[in-house]
């Protein structure tokens, strides 16, 4: 009970029901102003149909009297009269000095003008006839003076107008009632609908945010969370994502985004601590024989040979240690967006033919083959430096995996305002499986772990290639591996 309670205070200082009670608003206004204008012009309406009708009738009299005379029209006006809710007439004919003659009034009333003009007079019950149950009150009256001096009155009760009018304005409140309800209970559901959903959002993220937290965190998200996050203590996984109703809607498409940058934070956290594990796994070993060659070195201080061979073993420990380092600063720098270098018009051409004549002299070392082709004048937009070290760490790649008598193939071409840049071995490649793993930082495939390096390289060249918007792409050269660097103009 106090859970609904609860919910039930959140969901009313919800934006959902703040929109929802002001459009009810908004749509009251306006079916208040679009009913009191119906209701005015029905009015309007029922008079203009009431003076027509009397005017009428005062013309069909005044002809009866012109061409029958006298009377032919008081015998049409002592007519008996069955009085119902649709004949509700009354005449009066007297003399010019007001003695009644004919008609089923008692008398005439007072401040009545004789000019055809339709006037809403007093009619006081007691000029009424006996046979007509009504009340007094202001009756739209006509009048005129007959050729003989002779004056002719008519008057109809309002009391079929009222009843009329009434009745539209039941109507009218009814359908407002019933409409401005419907429209809150539609208001409420949909913003209890809206409310459950974003509400399921938000435990999801609470649940991921929880996920990694001391007690410390827990608690104080617990105090300012309440409820969302008592509910959600029992799950902390960073591998929950947000379901998806299949209407693609707009929660849909927020649902998506979210799981997205869930599946980002997932990828990175793990990546946190796998990066941790891998630099306490591949730098301890470096670093304990750096500190037992010091330590011997100091030892043996009087074997200068031995100083001098230990000391270099240990400078070039360092100079790994610190390459290692350098390569996560700038893959960190360039994953972040925090890289300082700038963007610029670059003859892709002229820096791949430089990169290519430095590795050919190595190759040639190696015994490998080293093939180029690349097209001149090649533009891109993007900074020299990065893809520069970019290419290099796909060379140097090239080279620690090629055999004696391999070959490697740089191909630099444009097409169909695409730039592709494949750079192909003949080594033992990677498998489809592993195309993914490998981007990841200090991974090292079995069969390459004798092989010099730290397992960053193409962690970096993959940061590079997103920061220029590229596609870095592998495919099997059987044997071998062909790297593409695919660029859009």
């Amino acid at each position: 009970m106090l859970k609904k309670f609860i919910n039930n205070n959140r969901l009313l200082r919800t934006t959902a029901v703040r929109i929802s009670l002001r459009y009810a608003f908004y749509f009251t206004v306006v079916m208040v102003l679009g009913l009191g204008s119906l209701y005015w012009t029905t009015s309007q309406y029922i008079d203009a149909q009431i003076t027509a009708n009397l005017e009428n009738q005062l013309d069909k009299l005044i002809n009866l009297h012109n061409k029958k005379g006298q009377t032919a029209l008081i015998k049409r006006l002592n007519e008996p009269v069955q009085f119902t809710s649709s004949n509700h007439l009354f005449y009066l004919l007297t003399s010019a000095s007001g003695k009644k003659i004919a008609g089923n009034l008692n008398a005439w009333p007072n401040d009545v003008a004789n000019d055809k003009v339709v006037r809403n007079i007093w009619i006081d019950s007691q000029l009424i006839s006996e046979q007509f149950p009504d009340n007094d009150g202001y009756w739209p009256v006509i009048a005129t003076k007959l050729a003989n001096g002779e004056k002719l009155l008519l008057t109809q009760s309002i009391v079929q107008a009222e009843d009329l009018r009434e009745f539209t304005l039941f109507s009218m409140l009814t359908i407002a009632f019933f409409s401005i309800g419907l429209i809150l209970l539609l208001g409420w559901r949909l913003s209890k609908r809206m409310f459950y959903r974003i509400d399921h959002i938000n435990q999801i993220i609470a649940n991921v945010g929880l996920g990694r937290a001391g007690q410390n965190e827990t608690n104080q998200i617990e105090e300012g969370y309440k409820q969302s996050a008592q509910n959600l203590l029992g799950s902390k996984k960073l591998s929950q994502r947000l379901p998806l109703t299949g209407k693609n809607d707009e929660f849909d498409e927020l649902s998506n985004h979210l799981n997205a940058m869930l599946l980002r934070l997932e990828l990175l956290v793990n990546g946190m601590h796998e990066v941790s594990d891998n630099i306490a796994h591949d730098l301890r070993s470096p670093l304990t024989r750096l500190h037992n060659r010091i330590e011997n070195a100091l030892s043996q201080i009087n074997n200068s040979d031995l100083c001098e061979q230990t000391l270099t073993a240990s400078l070039n420990d360092i100079d790994n240690l610190l390459h290692t380092f350098n390569a996560l600063l700038e893959i960190s720098q360039v994953e972040s967006g925090s890289f300082n270098g700038e963007f610029v018009s670059l003859n892709i051409s002229a820096a791949t033919q430089m990169l290519a004549e430095l590795y050919k002299d190595s190759a040639q070392e190696q015994q490998i083959n080293f093939l180029v082709d690349i097209a001149p004048n090649i533009i891109v937009i993007g900074n020299k430096h990065l893809l520069m070290q970019a290419i290099s760490n796909i060379l140097d790649n090239a080279l620690k995996h090629t055999p004696i008598n391999g070959t490697i193939k740089i191909t630099l071409s444009e097409n169909n305002n695409e730039v592709t840049l494949s750079i192909s071995d003949t080594g033992a490649g990677i498998s489809v499986d592993d195309y993914e793993h490998v981007l990841q930082r200090f991974v090292q495939l079995d069969k390459s772990r004798n092989t010099k390096g730290n397992g960053l390289g193409l962690s970096l060249v993959k940061a590079i290639a997103d920061l220029h918007k590229a596609q870095l792409i592998f495919q099997n050269n059987q044997p071998g591996l062909t790297v593409l660097l695919v660029f859009k103009q």
